[in-house]
């Protein structure tokens, strides 16, 4: 196991490419042995979004007022769930899922909590695109990711945190996608692959 860990930990990283322009960014990713439909449906779950993530998620279903367990078109995702001062989950990213083609396309809108209250924020600036392309390749996955009209004032964050100079959000939003999602990701389907003897 700790081996296979190993392995897979450098794959990852060999394989990972994630590409940074002026609100916009391109990444690639592979995911070995598992298949693009189980990567596809465990994104659309809350409770597998929740898991692969390590952080609360929920799908809001806009024409029933409700939150259910599986996002389809036209409902919005809300994901990294932290408590508030007054103890309720607040959602620090969220979006509306725009077409879905199963088990190979997700296309969806995608904002950070943050934009909403950062200085430079426009009021009517809208939600960035989000493209999530699953295919085949090597016997697993190749998960290809487009976001396009990150809004792209500094990350005056990274700074304030002693990081040196202010980086574009895009760069802040390129690196968080494989630290929030890609890296936890290949660690869920390890364990879930190791445990079941196949993925979820």
């Amino acid at each position: 196991m700790q081996g296979s860990t190993r392995i897979l930990t450098v794959l990852m990283v060999l394989t990972w490419s994630g590409v940074a322009a002026a609100g916009n960014i391109t990444q690639t990713i592979e995911f070995p042995g598992v298949a693009p439909e189980k990567i596809y449906a465990a994104y659309l779950s809350a409770p597998d979004h929740a898991a692969m993530t390590g952080f609360p998620a929920t799908f809001y279903r806009p024409s029933s007022h409700t939150e259910v367990s599986t996002g389809r078109e036209g409902d919005e995702l809300r994901a990294f769930g932290v408590k508030g001062d007054d103890a309720k989950l607040k959602y620090l990213i969220g979006g509306m899922l725009l077409r879905l083609v199963p088990g190979k396309e997700i296309v969806q809108t995608w904002h950070s909590v943050f934009w909403q209250g950062h200085a430079a924020a426009a009021p009517d600036e809208p939600d960035c695109i989000l493209i999530l392309t699953f295919k085949p390749a090597y016997g697993g996955t190749e998960l290809q990711l487009v976001q396009v009209n990150i809004p792209d004032y500094p990350d005056f964050d990274a700074k304030a945190a002693g990081a040196g100079d202010a980086t574009s959000e895009s760069a802040a939003v390129n690196t968080n996608w494989y630290f929030r999602y890609w890296a936890p990701m290949h660690k869920y389907f390890e364990i879930h692959t190791d445990a079941a003897g196949k993925a979820p």
